[in-house]
């Protein structure tokens, strides 16, 4: 019956305050030099730190601490510098800048959380007999409704803040959770944080507008029975007063117990009928806000796909381009090494060409003189023969012709001589085998001097053909180093090949590596 009204009272914020935690650059006004610095401040729920920089605030390196729990104002300020705000304390007064006004007006929002306007708080007390019925002390005892203290504290407070009409919703939240405060100390037992929100959502209207005047009007009465009740301790009640007044006194006393012990009773019961409904408001916002944050990271999700999508074709774009450009530099080194090494294989070819043009010409040489040596051979050879022929038969020839004149002078001479003189036969017959024998003697000196000439001849052959051998050795040797030449050449342009090989190789690893090296 008394559910909206009650919720409505007691009504508090429950969604959750992103600005509960802010950080950022502000100048603070110091109190003793009057000098501005500039601070990294760090706002909690009951407390803003400032730090030198944010790696003190890491490090924990704290530069002061203003207590907000005792913030009672947070108001604009003109400085000289930006855009000021004063921080209202019962101790100090501190004094802020920030870079813009949208700063300032975040950071005034942010420390509005923080703001207790300064009210006169009731002071419930109760009787000693049933410390069910509370009274109210500091308030005069005059007739008026709960209401009427409600407006009379929302003034206060209104009075007491300087952006109420900026702030909205975060102002009426701080009097929404002040009032739910003070009326905890007024009911004397504890309200639910966070149901007011859900009431507010429309998760609970119990009553029409008829029947909460009328619970209204109750409570007022109830509120004006028991504010126009005088407790009066019990060394002050005289013992001589009447009987008739004193029962009515407890009478009375006893009927605004029964009320107020019924109406708390039917408090609690409709508090937690309207927290099972505001629980379940909850619960049902909660999934809301689940199904919003599992919403917003599946497109989170999807936008880090497409962007790592993005930087991947990105990267393999710029790495096609980094091996494309290696490729073209190691290409370029390719055939400036190809022509470095060709340009040297060139020289040393030229220089084994030269060197082979010569050695051929040599061999030609030699190969030209032992060829026309041996032709002075045998052509000297062929006409010693015939000389020596020659001579040997002119002196046969001679001798012969000798031998015959001897013989035909003599054989001319005998007969005529026998003739005239037969007995000389006897006197030239030995005389004649004498000649014959010295003939004979002769010839076979010549014979010896014949063959003494054979035997020259054949040294001089000998020498020839020894001088053919030794020209002939030369030449094998001329050609024998030339094919060691020219073999030691074919070798050294192996060597070459396999060397230029071995570079072009090492060169095509020495390019991999540093193309695996610029990919990692």
């Amino acid at each position: 019956m008394y559910s909206h009204f009650y919720l409505n009272l007691f009504s508090s914020s429950f969604q959750p305050d992103l600005l509960n935690f802010k950080k950022g650059w502000m100048m603070k006004l110091d109190e003793d030099d009057e000098e501005w610095k500039k601070y990294w401040f760090v706002l909690s729920m009951t407390s803003l730190r400032y730090y030198k920089d944010s790696l003190a605030e890491e490090s924990s390196n704290l530069e002061g601490e203003i207590d907000l729990t005792k913030c009672y104002s947070v108001s604009e300020y003109r400085v000289q510098r930006n855009y000021g705000f004063q921080i209202h304390t019962q101790r100090s007064v501190y004094t802020l800048s920030a870079m813009t006004a949208g700063i300032r007006r975040n950071w005034i929002q942010a420390l509005m959380k923080n703001v207790h306007p300064v009210i006169p708080k009731p002071d419930v007390t109760q009787d000693s007999a049933t410390n069910n019925v509370p009274a109210i002390k500091d308030h005069p005892p005059k007739s008026r409704s709960v209401l009427e203290r409600q407006n009379e504290a929302e003034n206060q407070a209104t009075a007491n803040t300087d952006y109420s009409p900026e702030l909205g919703d975060l102002e009426r939240r701080r009097r929404r959770e002040e009032r739910r405060k003070r009326y905890e100390s007024l009911l004397g037992f504890p309200l639910g944080k966070g149901e007011t929100q859900k009431a507010e959502d429309g998760a609970v209207k119990a009553l029409s507008p008829k029947s909460q005047r009328k619970m209204e009007e109750k409570i007022a009465e109830c509120w004006r029975q028991v504010e126009s009740s005088r407790l009066r301790p019990e060394r002050t009640v005289m013992l001589s007063a009447e009987d008739r007044d004193t029962l009515e006194v407890e009478k009375q006393l006893q009927g605004c117990r029964k009320v107020v012990s019924g109406s708390s009773v039917y408090l609690a019961a409709t508090c937690e009928r309207g927290l099972v409904a505001m629980e379940d408001c909850h619960e049902r916002v909660v999934e809301e806000l689940q199904r919003l944050h599992q919403q917003e990271v599946e497109r989170l999700l999807l936008e880090r796909e497409r962007l790592l999508e993005e930087e991947s074709s990105a990267t393999a774009t710029a790495i096609e381009a980094i091996m494309n450009a290696h490729r073209e530099e190691l290409q370029r080194e390719i055939q400036r090494t190809q022509a470095e090494n060709s340009d040297g294989n060139i020289q040393l070819e030229e220089i084994h060409r030269e060197e082979l043009a010569s050695f051929q010409r040599e061999l030609d040489v030699l190969s030209q003189q032992f060829s026309l040596k041996c032709l002075e051979n045998g052509h000297l050879v062929q006409a010693l023969d015939a000389e020596r022929k020659a001579l040997c038969q002119c002196q046969q020839e001679n001798q012969d012709l000798r031998s015959r004149n001897q013989v035909r002078q003599t054989l001319s001479s005998l007969p005529s001589k026998l003739v005239l003189n037969p007995r000389l036969l006897d006197v030239f017959f030995p005389n004649f085998i004498s000649f014959l024998q010295i003939t004979m003697r002769v010839k076979e000196t010549e014979v010896q001097c014949l063959k003494q000439e054979v035997a020259s001849l054949k040294d001089e052959l000998q020498a020839a053909v020894k001088d053919k051998r030794n020209a002939t050795k030369r030449y094998k040797d001329a050609h024998s180093e030339l094919s060691i030449l020219r073999a030691r050449a074919a070798q050294e342009a192996e060597e070459l090949r396999e060397n230029l090989r071995l570079a072009h190789q090492a060169l095509g690893e020495t390019s991999s590596v540093d193309l695996q090296k610029k990919l990692n």
